[in-house]
């Protein structure tokens, strides 16, 4: 019995070290995009625009929007499965009755990124974006 009650204590021991280890690591990323972020898109699908993509955190739950400027009227959509894993954000959202799933991480002070867009599994817009912190 002690032999087990060491086991499952030295687990949990491992397990918190481990957890510890990580929230640093989120915290420095919170940091990092927690703010207004704009900057220029593009694509071979789509007209040339602009994104501004608001990155807020309030009782530890992300609350993001994003606003796209375009030469075509493009109404806002919701952000979903706003996500931080490691130096990497991701989400969802869906424009024009399209499903969007959107890729990025911070690198040198500019959040580089891409989206795809799709319809019925096929992909109908793919995006890259560079959004710089204001």
């Amino acid at each position: 019995m002690i032999k087990v009650t060491s086991v499952a204590l030295a687990v949990m021991v491992l397990s918190g070290a481990s957890a510890a280890a990580q929230a640093p690591a989120v915290a420095d990323m919170s940091n990092k995009l927690i703010g207004t972020w704009e900057g220029p898109y593009q694509s071979d699908m789509a007209p040339p625009g602009g994104l501004r993509l608001v990155v807020a955190m309030e009782s530890g739950v992300w609350k993001v929007t994003i606003a796209i400027v375009s030469d075509q009227e493009i109404p806002s959509s919701e952000i979903n499965d706003f996500k931080v894993e490691g130096e990497t954000v991701s989400w969802s959202q869906e424009v024009m009755g399209l499903d969007c799933r959107s890729q990025a991480s911070v690198e040198n002070g500019v959040l580089k990124g891409g989206t795809e867009c799709s319809s019925g599994g096929a992909t109908a817009i793919a995006v890259t974006f560079l959004l710089q912190k204001k």
